[in-house]
């Protein structure tokens, strides 16, 4: 249904599907998202999902895109009001992202990201998601230095999603701290 055609402020089944195969994986986890439990969730019949997702693989791609599209959304909306972003700009909000993300955002991603591991089909709109970001800091005088900031956030927040390492709150304050100073210094 075009967008016209939906009353103003409801969600199309589409959205209601991929609401409700968000908050599963973030509850049970990628690995138990099946195309059943989605439409129990969602409160259609398996024949309603399978209309928009023939197959779980399409809905976990359908899912990734989306999760892309909202950090898009999020940056533009960001940038709103200015024709280019400039590094520290783009660095403060991914410091504030990486540092302050919401638990339950942080357990979607955790579990998106095993999803792109186990099915590299999925990980094209990353791909291009990391592209575009690493791409728009490497210009200037201080683009080695602006990507190699971003890398140390992505790795700070990629230890956190894999539970790999928790941090304390004094170290993210110190992390905080350092990496603000390093981006204050870019031009």
């Amino acid at each position: 249904m075009p967008q016209s055609d939906r009353r103003p402020g409801r969600a199309s089944s589409r959205d209601k599907l991929l609401d409700a195969a968000a908050d599963l994986v973030v509850k049970h986890g990628v690995q138990n998202l099946t195309i059943d439990s989605v439409a129990a969730a969602a409160g259609v019949t398996k024949a309603g999902l399978i209309y928009h997702f023939k197959t779980r693989d399409e809905l976990l791609s359908a899912l990734v895109e989306r999760m892309v599209e909202a950090f898009d959304v999020l940056k533009s909306a960001a940038q709103e009001g200015s024709s280019t972003t400039s590094p520290k700009a783009a660095l403060s909000r991914l410091l504030n992202d990486t540092l302050d993300m919401p638990q339950d955002q942080r357990q979607l991603l955790a579990n998106l990201l095993v999803a792109v591991c186990l099915q590299p089909s999925l990980a094209g709109p990353v791909q291009a998601l990391y592209a575009r970001d690493y791409e728009a800091l490497s210009g200037g005088d201080d683009g080695g230095r602006a990507m190699l900031l971003a890398a140390a956030m992505d790795g700070i927040a990629l230890i956190e999603l894999l539970h790999l390492h928790k941090f304390t709150s004094q170290q993210r304050q110190a992390m905080r701290a350092a990496l603000e100073r390093e981006i204050r210094e870019l031009p």
